[in-house]
């Protein structure tokens, strides 16, 4: 049965890392949103379009690529922002179509940290705008207890992570 661990929070919040480290552990493929689908997909969206459509356009490309995955067999770790439960919700009906398991792993990293990451990769890494971050952190919506989301915060151990994701899956 394929696995789809989805990982969810804000920018910063160390999901890449993280969802790379499960990746090389676990030797399950990672797609991430930002490197893998926004680049190829965002040109296809129509011209005019809102940035709301533009981010809608893409992930039903990336939820129809998912399931295409999940039905070859082949399992997956999931890197995006899933701020809003109602993508979650779809992220999650796509695995129970395809008869996958689901878990869904939150970095709950505190606003401080994160404007520490973000001010010390400011030369490394992709900026992302002080308006688009607040945007986010105004529309991230923390996962409720239906989602039975693995909480994972900043000073996580990766066997404690691992550990807890084979739990969920194994329902333990």
């Amino acid at each position: 049965m394929p696995v789809l661990i989805a990982m969810c929070g804000l920018p910063f919040a160390g999901k890449s890392v993280l969802a790379g480290t499960l990746s090389r552990e676990l030797r399950i493929r990672l797609l991430s949103y930002d490197l893998d689908l926004y680049p190829v997909y965002s040109r296809l969206v129509p011209t005019g379009s809102s940035v709301a459509a533009e981010y809608d356009f893409v992930q039903d490309i990336a939820r129809r690529e998912i399931g295409a995955i999940l039905a070859s067999g082949e399992s997956l770790i999931y890197d995006d922002l899933l701020l809003a439960r109602d993508d979650r919700r779809k992220l999650a009906a796509v695995a129970e179509a395809y008869w996958a398991d689901h878990v869904l792993v939150y970095l709950d990293t505190p606003l401080s940290v994160i404007d520490e990451r973000r001010a010390a990769n400011s030369r490394t890494r992709t900026s992302v705008p002080e308006a688009k971050m607040r945007l986010d952190i105004s529309l991230l919506e923390p996962p409720e207890d239906a989602e039975r989301a693995v909480y994972v915060s900043p000073d996580y151990v990766v066997p404690e992570v691992l550990a807890r994701v084979s739990a969920r899956l194994t329902g333990s």
